[in-house]
């Protein structure tokens, strides 16, 4: 989609639910099937993933781990928050690359007393090409990370940090 259809979209969906605010309330559900091996199979709704545990941690290291499901989710989240709210402020992007590193310590899930369980802190690290000035593609990233469904869900004692690169198109 364009980021001229992406932004009448949103405007639409905006206008909609300042009428109906019932209409944006959702639920979501996923179930698993575990059997005898740390193989799951995730349903939600018609989409199926596959999810295990490396070999090395009991699995047999088929489909991508938990953590890998999360961090894939977390990047693709933000790209893509990246891309609509720069289409709904009007600032036009080429391209958009996220790397996210992730710092645990694996002692907290064997019940270390000590250390905490889940990530400790989370790099961000986004490259955006774009010809707009950078003060407006900060504001979009700004926004976007303001208003992400999976920044919001992240525990807020994880250590956050986030570096911009904003780079010529001709450049990326």
């Amino acid at each position: 989609m364009t980021a001229a259809g992406l932004k009448d979209l949103y405007e639409r969906k905006r206008r909609v639910m300042l009428r109906r605010p019932w209409f944006g309330r959702t639920t979501a559900q996923a179930r698993v099937r575990l059997g005898d091996t740390l193989l799951c199979e995730v349903e939600e709704g018609a989409t199926r993933t596959r999810v295990d545990q490396s070999a090395d941690d009991g699995g047999t290291g088929s489909a991508p781990h938990p953590g890998q499901i999360l961090r894939a989710s977390l990047v693709a989240c933000l790209a893509i928050g990246y891309r609509q709210w720069a289409a709904r402020l009007g600032v036009a992007i080429d391209g958009v690359e996220v790397d996210v590193t992730c710092e645990s310590d694996a002692r907290g899930q064997l019940g270390f007393e000590d250390v905490p369980v889940g990530w400790q802190r989370i790099v961000v690290d986004v490259c955006i090409a774009s010809r707009a000035p950078e003060a407006d593609v900060r504001r979009v990233v700004a926004t976007a990370d303001r208003f992400s469904f999976s920044l919001a869900n992240l525990s807020p004692a994880i250590e956050r940090i986030h570096h911009l690169r904003v780079v010529d198109p001709e450049e990326a």
